[in-house]
């Protein structure tokens, strides 16, 4: 409360920092009430904006549109065109973005509220997801389902700031699975199972590496039965075995694929990355699994932040990501960089490796497949930071920027049946989008400097969410 508290005092209903030709259109421009847990971090809150001067990227895969205007009122996005053809209405704010860039918030597909160490974030993760330009997320698994749905409660209900959440239910797991995890037995337990959570509100089911495939398949059919999704970490069961079962979405690109290892038992998790890293990258193997996976309709989330973490030869944390996590994580990840060091030419984390799962993605794409994205926060991975390192592998994966904005908004907003309200920049949208400061297309590295994020049309300072979460990742909430 102390730090509400001093926030609170800062609070602005207007934004100077960074938009220097900002100016109100008449002196009757309105304010929307804000609670006390959110007000110290909206820098603009006019209900009459227009914003000009921007490289405006739509989310749809097009190329940017320049000297074009946006006008929300309230929390929607109610006109976008050239600027001669949207005017300022009586009461607006005027912002002249001049060498900024636009794009739709985004929609974050395996967000998680907890990480090793502590099951609920609901502190900072939220926050920090926020700063980084997520609007929207789903958290792919939750360790504290409970929290989690309260915290979503809570953001909806205007208590407390963060992105839009689709609550999990807890991970469904099986024998020689992580302890906490649920062990379903039989397929009255698993039915039981779904329908008690889909009772409670969550939107997401997740298997994990070790689920039996009789159970995957019940839980499956019972979360389609009450209009819910299902995703999966997968070993135990195949991608081909998983597709077939209907599952929704598949977790961690090609990574955790199992249908390479030989004379692997059915049900059993087993190492499977050797042969696979054996494969030609655009050979008729990988094809073949990326064109049965289209054809079912199987949605794949990219989650190449964490991966990388696992790559000797790979950047690792940067400084703003060390100074968010708390000090015993910070010394965590400095004893783990020192073995990871030591594990160059000793595990099957090469260069040639690392291309492969960069170009699955691309091919899977390519074959007409739905790719979404999402940090896996965990290790050095922080909440927000960890997505825009997403995006940067994503370009560097060989994604233009237009392709990778939309796998990361409107793909997103697609696959959680929002598609036709979030993810776009498009008149009667919510005005859920970023103002970067630079051209991204230019250098993609500037997804890191995010001026302002607007969600549901009020502007949040991204400096204020990150300086309240500084040195407090991973710590006990």
């Amino acid at each position: 409360m102390t730090r509400i508290l001093m926030f609170f005092f800062l609070f602005l209903t207007t934004c100077s920092k960074g938009h220097e030709n900002t100016q109100l259109h008449d002196l009757k421009s309105v304010s929307r009430t804000l609670s006390v847990e959110v007000a110290p971090y909206v820098s603009i809150n006019t209900e009459k904006i227009l914003l000009t001067g921007a490289l405006i990227y739509t989310g749809d895969g097009s190329p940017p549109l320049n000297d074009y205007s946006i006008l929300i009122e309230g929390s929607r996005i109610t006109a976008l065109g050239p600027n001669e053809d949207v005017a300022a209405p009586r009461g607006a704010l005027v912002i002249k973005l001049s060498g900024k860039t636009i794009m739709p918030g985004i929609v974050g597909m395996h967000n998680h509220t907890h990480m090793p160490g502590v099951t609920l974030m609901n502190y900072t993760a939220p926050r920090l997801y926020l700063a980084g330009g997520v609007t929207t997320i789903a958290t792919a698994g939750s360790a504290d389902p409970i929290g989690e749905l309260q915290i979503a409660k809570a953001i909806a209900a205007g208590n407390a700031p963060g992105p839009r959440i689709f609550p999990s239910a807890p991970y469904i797991t099986g024998p020689g699975g992580n302890g906490p995890m649920q062990k379903l037995k039989g397929e009255a337990e698993a039915r039981a199972f779904v329908n008690s959570w889909a009772d409670k509100g969550v939107r997401w089911f997740k298997l994990y590496r070790h689920t039996d495939p009789q159970i995957a398949k019940v839980v499956i059919d019972q979360a389609h039965r009450r209009g819910l999704k299902v995703t999966g970490h997968l070993c135990s069961i195949t991608y081909r075995q998983a597709a077939l079962m209907g599952i929704d979405k598949i977790e961690h690109g090609l990574n955790p694929a199992s249908d390479f290892a030989k004379n692997k038992p059915d049900g059993k998790c087993v190492p499977s990355r050797v042969p696979k890293a054996a494969l030609d990258p655009n050979g008729p193997e990988l094809g073949a699994l990326i064109d049965l996976l289209v054809a079912n309709g199987v949605t794949l989330t990219s989650t190449l932040a964490i991966l990388e973490t696992g790559f000797p030869h790979r950047p690792q944390a940067d400084q703003r990501s060390l100074d968010a996590l708390a000090p015993s994580h910070v010394q965590t990840y400095r004893e783990r960089q020192i073995r990871l060091a030591a594990s160059v030419g000793t595990t099957s984390s090469t260069p040639e490796y690392w291309d492969m799962l960069l170009t699955f993605e691309r091919n899977f794409v390519d074959a007409g497949g739905h790719l979404v994205a999402g940090p896996d926060t965990g290790r050095h991975i922080v909440p927000g930071f960890g997505d825009q390192r997403n995006f940067e592998l994503l370009v560097e994966a060989g994604f233009s920027v237009q392709e990778t904005i939309k796998i990361m908004t409107h793909n997103g907003a697609m696959t959680l049946g929002i598609g036709d309200d979030v993810g776009l920049i498009k008149a009667g949208y919510q005005a859920d989008f970023l103002v970067i400061d630079g051209d991204l297309a230019t250098d993609p590295s500037i997804i890191r400097k995010l001026d302002t994020v607007f969600r549901m049309g009020f502007g949040f300072d991204p400096n204020r969410l990150i300086e309240d979460t500084k040195g407090q990742v991973g710590e006990g909430e």
